[in-house]
């Protein structure tokens, strides 16, 4: 089964709409599937959505062209602006929520990933490559835009269906951005800051390095989170963005990976209680990498579909052994050239399914 892909133009309340519209019934879905997912984790729908409402005011004050997509989203599916910014907002809310509980995080509440950048004297086109396999839920529902403004650039980005940031992507400057989620005992110690989503979408917004770097470390975050930035002319970095402070990596021997582990950072995490698959998964796809003489998209596909320590491997399944809260499975993997500005995705496990080529010119 194919990913949708929509294409979507200047006007960011008409994209909300037609996105809405469009994908009705997986934002339906996703709803649901968040909704089931807090409960489980001791919070009812009443204070979800409550808490999502306390989102939309900071949210407005730091992008209106953000969150006119989202009343756009809300209006064409006919759902509450505060089930849409729930969505939007899912990875900082909850976490937050805990936090403020007293709770500890846990991993329930935020994705797996395991991520990549491969530099052009790796690359079998030249091209600088990254990607990553994104791990969550079973069945959440994703979807690629592919984006055409007057006076910002156009990018093609994917995300979960009913968000509007996106979670990877690539703009017309040649700039990419993937994630991976990070853990810190100091998340939650600033409230309603700009959310990951919304950080990504400023990447694709940037015209240079430079701008895109400021728009995922210029202000604080109410929770931590990873990013490896690429771009067209050959360079990379990873940054591990805590609350208040930023470490950075940079590809060795033309190859960089990361998973939800801090390496650069000097920061008290708990992911060795929540993910110990964490600290072998980004030594693994390193290797791999290595291991072939020039990547392109097919040989990463290989390497992204690795079962070492199946279920809890790069390719990531379901562990029936497990409580649900703590299942998860790559739901997507992603591969983007950044100079051919193409998105390569699969729709669901990569070792199950073939990469969808989505390419920025239409």
């Amino acid at each position: 089964m194919a990913i949708p892909v929509l294409d979507l133009g200047h006007d960011a309340g008409m994209r909300g709409r037609v996105h809405g519209q469009e994908l009705r019934g997986d934002i339906e879905h996703n709803i649901e599937v968040y909704l089931a997912r807090f409960e489980k984790l001791g919070f009812d729908s009443s204070s979800v959505l409550g808490e999502a409402e306390k989102w939309i005011a900071p949210l407005d004050r730091y992008d209106g062209e953000f969150t006119a997509e989202m009343r756009g989203v809300a209006e064409g599916s006919g759902r509450s602006l505060n089930e849409i910014t729930m969505l939007n907002v899912r990875y900082e809310m909850i976490i937050d929520m805990f936090k403020r509980a007293g709770l500890e995080a846990i991993a329930g509440a935020t994705d797996g990933c395991t991520a990549f950048a491969i530099m052009p004297e790796k690359s079998k086109s030249g091209d600088t490559l990254i990607g990553q396999n994104w791990d969550w839920i079973p069945g959440v529902k994703t979807m690629v835009a592919r984006v055409t403004r007057d006076d910002k650039t156009d990018f093609i980005c994917h995300g979960e269906t009913g968000t509007v940031g996106g979670m990877q992507g690539v703009n017309e400057a040649g700039i990419g951005v993937v994630i991976n989620a990070l853990t810190s005992n100091e998340d939650g110690s600033h409230s309603y800051e700009r959310p990951f989503r919304m950080r990504v979408r400023d990447v694709m917004n940037a015209r240079n390095m430079h701008d895109a770097l400021a728009g995922l470390c210029a202000t604080n975050r109410t929770v931590s989170m990873n990013f490896i930035v690429g771009h067209e002319d050959g360079e990379a970095m990873d940054i591990e963005a805590g609350p208040e402070r930023a470490g950075f990596m940079y590809p060795e021997d033309s190859v960089l990976t990361h998973s939800n582990h801090f390496c650069a950072l000097d920061i008290d995490s708990e992911v060795a209680k929540l993910w110990p698959n964490s600290f072998y998964r980004n030594k693994r796809l390193e290797k791999l990498i290595h291991q072939g003489q020039e990547m392109d998209v097919q040989s990463i596909h290989n390497c992204m579909s690795d079962h070492f320590s199946h279920p809890h491997s790069i390719c990531a399944h379901v562990d029936e052994n497990e409580d649900e809260v703590f299942q998860l499975e790559t739901r997507n993997s992603i591969v983007i050239e950044l100079k051919a500005r193409k998105l390569w995705v699969t729709e669901g496990a990569p070792c199950e399914n073939d990469y969808q080529e989505v390419a920025l010119a239409s």
